[in-house]
């Protein structure tokens, strides 16, 4: 591959991340708020729908969207970096197994190269998910109150003041597990569907995308799940991770663990099915424009 062709699929992937990552958000974006107050304060929403009438009555619209901002940067972060290491940790993976093309690469050789990309996207997940999750329950610890801001570039400014810049990195490890563990089965998920659903590497279809795009996410979120109320917590609240399962154990049991995984799951598969098929069509259109095949 000459370097001019490796440079250019790496801005397409990166630019397909983007895209993908920005429609994600605007999605799903009240049911993540939804996702962290469930979460984070389980002796007070209990219920989706109940969470999300109760956000739009105290707060308004803006209050679902709380945090939209930094989960767009976090999501197109996350994504660009994810989608961009994904299709070169998959020529890494072609050189290693000594297959031609991506398509090659066992299912397992795929989800491995997933949650390589997961590793790599945490490292530009985490601050943005930490002014998130800050921004979407701060009415719920009284921080609007007592004068902390509500603008993400503010929050974070805040974050750095208060506690340092090293605070931006606050809950890194449990994304980092997150990630890796999530990005196995999103990735494998998707490619798995794929193999079923498609019925030649070539074909071209918007459902079948949104679908196994779906299918990933929701593998993705179902089994990474506990280690996001655990992210969450960690994040919201001054604990460590060790400190956030046993508080979230002690309370609640293993169910605990799972408070919240309803709106989760229902985000994930629009969220993650658009997504796939922004960054697809994104890639289809680039490629048909600059990026011709050899």
């Amino acid at each position: 591959m000459s370097d001019s062709r490796w440079i250019l699929e790496s801005f397409r992937d990166t630019l397909a991340g983007v895209m993908g990552g920005v429609t994600a958000v605007y999605t799903t974006q009240p049911l993540d708020t939804t996702k962290v107050k469930m979460q984070t304060f389980p002796e007070k929403y209990t219920k989706v729908w109940a969470t999300l009438r109760a956000t739009a009555q105290s707060e308004g619209i803006r209050g679902l969207y709380a945090g939209s901002i930094p989960a767009v940067l976090a999501n197109v972060g996350e994504s660009a970096t994810a989608f961009l290491a994904y299709g070169r940790i998959s020529i890494g993976m072609q050189y290693l197994t000594g297959k031609s093309s991506h398509g090659e690469l066992s299912l397992m050789s795929q989800s491995i190269c997933g949650a390589l990309s997961g590793c790599c996207a945490s490292f530009v997940l985490t601050p943005t998910e930490l002014v998130k999750c800050r921004l979407q329950t701060q009415h719920l610890t009284g921080s609007v109150k007592s004068g902390v801001p509500t603008t993400p570039l503010a929050m974070m400014i805040h974050i750095v003041k208060n506690e340092g810049p090293l605070a931006l990195m606050k809950g890194w490890t449990p994304t980092l597990l997150r990630e890796a563990w999530g990005y196995f089965y999103f990735f494998g998920g998707y490619e798995a569907a794929k193999l079923v659903l498609f019925n030649d590497p070539d074909e071209v279809s918007m459902w079948k995308t949104a679908v196994s795009g779906g299918i990933g996410g929701s593998m993705c979120w179902g089994f990474a799940y506990p280690i996001d109320v655990v992210k969450s917590r960690v994040q919201v609240s001054n604990v460590s991770p060790l400190g956030a399962i046993r508080d979230v154990y002690s309370s609640a049991g293993v169910r605990g663990f799972f408070r919240g995984i309803t709106p989760c799951l229902m985000r994930a598969f629009p969220g993650c099915g658009a997504l796939f098929v922004a960054v697809d069509y994104t890639k289809l259109i680039f490629d048909r424009v600059a990026l011709p095949k050899y």
